[in-house]
């Protein structure tokens, strides 16, 4: 007859593999009464009993302990199930993966393995959103005057919408998959190319971002080794065709940005683009003439199935103070965005406010289509953030920190200063074209550099 020997709730305890199916589960737990070395039983998996050792039996019913049992560690004792058995099964009660395989394997009722693993769920999946928390930096927002002021903790927010996802990433724990996690972002490069940014292929900026993107997925394949995915869902094809930005452009930079991630190894990540989300093409198997040949038809789609009426947004608008001020910020944002707009040009400042409020609202609408096309495609995936919130409904990460950890300008709409004390500051092209020094890399211009 073998066993497993567990450590459930910090105590070491036996398993008897061969417990039938219609009978209570004997688990055997070892007491040991002499002192044992600390050193050598941190270094240990197994702990057997001694000449003094008391050994109780608990005897669970196989509707499974009334209280969730944690599985911290698993090992076998002596060896009466083939050890092809054990290999596919350990790693299941290792790392609470796969409770109704393991217990079909090695004939343990489902049910106490089920108590167990369910807790042990819950710790690993809390570990998992531990590494999240890390990287995201939550705010508190005070509306001041029409604007809002975004004022940083002293202390940073705990990250209140961790409970939110807990059950998510628990259904990616128990099948033993990546966490799957999605951030709308990188869409492509500003239409400023004069005083914003330095063209309309990605740069240092960017390659930063994914670097750090890519460092959190890899922090959580420490913990969980089925690891992470960290989805970009690019949103270019939403706002380029407002903007006045060329499809040919939006293709470019994503391409670019498959490149950067395949050159660095950047393995946790995916580029996702709409026509993929919304299930028109494969990703793998769009090419630049699909690609431009399904823009139009992809922001009809997503406009259709998933975008706020106008009335409902106008009404919005008028009503509610949040859709406020970010229609008023998304406006004040445009001015900046779109000061060499051929299509502005020789238009009043007035004639070109009203141009750029209406363009917000259009922006606005397309930017609720797709969060809810996200949030209804993909609804286990953890949902990322590059703008600032309150973590209520997402994790809100800084892709380029300041160095106290900090929210900067995206790298889309920037360009990075590097500084002599290895710090770098995404700012705009005309506030460091005169005090840094332009660096160029694969044949383009890629950040400036502080001069000595």
């Amino acid at each position: 007859m073998a066993t497993i020997e567990l450590t459930l709730a910090d105590q070491p305890f036996s398993l008897d593999l061969k417990s039938p199916a219609n009978t209570s589960t004997v688990v055997t737990e070892v007491v040991d009464d002499e002192h044992e070395d600390k050193e050598s039983a941190n270094h240990s998996h197994r702990k057997t009993p001694s000449h003094n050792s008391t050994v109780v039996t608990r005897r669970f019913s196989n509707a499974g302990p009334k209280a969730p049992v944690n599985v911290v560690e698993a090992d076998v004792v002596d060896n009466g199930v083939d050890d092809g058995q054990l290999d596919h099964a350990l790693p299941s009660l290792v790392s609470p993966l796969s409770t109704v395989r393991a217990a079909q394997i090695l004939n343990i009722p489902a049910t106490v393995l089920g108590c167990a693993t369910e807790s042990g769920t819950y710790r690993l999946s809390l570990e998992i959103l531990d590494v999240l928390e890390k990287y995201g930096r939550h705010l508190k927002c005070k509306p001041v005057l029409d604007q809002s002021t975004i004022e940083m903790e002293t202390k940073t927010p705990a990250w209140i919408g961790k409970d939110k996802f807990l059950p998510h990433v628990s259904h990616y724990v128990r099948q033993a998959q990546p966490v799957q996690l999605t951030l709308p972002a990188f869409p492509c490069k500003s239409l400023n190319r004069k005083n914003k940014v330095l063209g309309h292929l990605p740069d240092l900026g960017e390659e930063l971002a994914l670097g750090r993107l890519h460092a959190m997925g890899m922090d959580i394949g420490k913990v969980y080794p089925p690891g992470a995915q960290v989805n970009i869902a690019s949103d270019g094809v939403l706002f380029n065709d407002i903007l006045g930005i060329s499809d040919e452009d939006c293709w470019d930079y994503g391409e670019e940005l498959n490149a950067i991630m395949s050159e660095k190894g950047l393995s946790t990540l995916r580029f996702t683009r709409c026509m993929s989300l919304l299930g028109h093409l494969k990703e793998e198997s769009i090419d630049r003439e699909s690609y431009l040949a399904s823009t139009k038809s992809c922001r009809q789609d997503l406009e259709g199935r998933f975008a706020p009426s106008d009335e409902a947004l106008t009404e919005l608008i008028k009503t509610d103070k949040d859709t406020i001020l970010t229609y008023r910020g998304m406006a004040k944002f445009l001015e900046s965005e779109m000061e060499t707009s051929p299509t502005l040009a020789g238009q009043s400042r007035s004639a070109r406010k009203r141009v750029q409020e209406k363009l917000a609202k259009r922006m606005m609408q397309r930017s609720e289509a797709f969060t809810l096309a996200i949030r209804t495609l993909c609804p286990l995936h953890v949902r990322l953030s590059m703008h600032p919130s309150s973590g209520a409904a997402k994790l809100s990460i800084p892709l380029v920190p300041t160095s106290d950890g900090n929210f900067q300008r995206s790298p889309w709409h920037s360009c990075i200063a590097a500084g002599r004390d290895n710090s770098f500051r995404c700012v705009h092209v005309e506030e460091v074209r005169h005090s840094h020094d332009l660096v160029y890399r694969y044949g383009r211009p890629y950040y400036y550099r502080e001069r000595d």
